[in-house]
């Protein structure tokens, strides 16, 4: 269970970074990255092919190759797009368009997250089954 504070430490280290150096993107919560983050970390790094020295048990390497290749994902993403002003009145199609998109990203999110979840849940399944424990 070591893997999960090795993904812990290198999301806030990624976060930080992102924060510290691409910026708050449009006041939007961290919360929901940093769990994104540290899922595709702890999943990533379970399944790689462990290199490198282990630290405690733990061959740390696969996740920090993990973390590094998200954070670069995340830094390559455009900025998101800027908010109307009040004032401004979208046309009858486009506010439809809106919330049909963001209720579809919302579910993706979900799907990932809950994906992201399982795959790092299913690698400790041989741990404890019944037939790995009998031979």
């Amino acid at each position: 269970m070591v893997e999960i504070f090795v993904s812990l430490l290198l999301t806030f280290i990624v976060i930080g970074g992102l924060v510290a150096f691409a910026g708050e993107r449009s006041g939007r919560s961290v919360l929901p990255i940093f769990v994104l983050f540290f899922l595709a970390i702890w999943a990533g790094g379970l399944w790689l092919t462990p290199v490198g020295p282990p630290l405690i048990g733990v061959h740390w390497m696969p996740f920090l190759f993990v973390a590094i290749f998200i954070a670069l994902f995340w830094a390559a993403a455009p900025p998101p797009l800027r908010r109307r002003r009040t004032g401004e009145q979208p046309t009858p199609g486009q506010e439809g368009d809106m919330v049909a998109t963001a209720a579809s990203l919302g579910l993706l999110f979900w799907v990932l997250l809950v994906g992201l979840a399982i795959a790092a849940l299913v690698h400790y399944a041989p741990m404890v089954s019944p037939v790995a424990q009998a031979s």
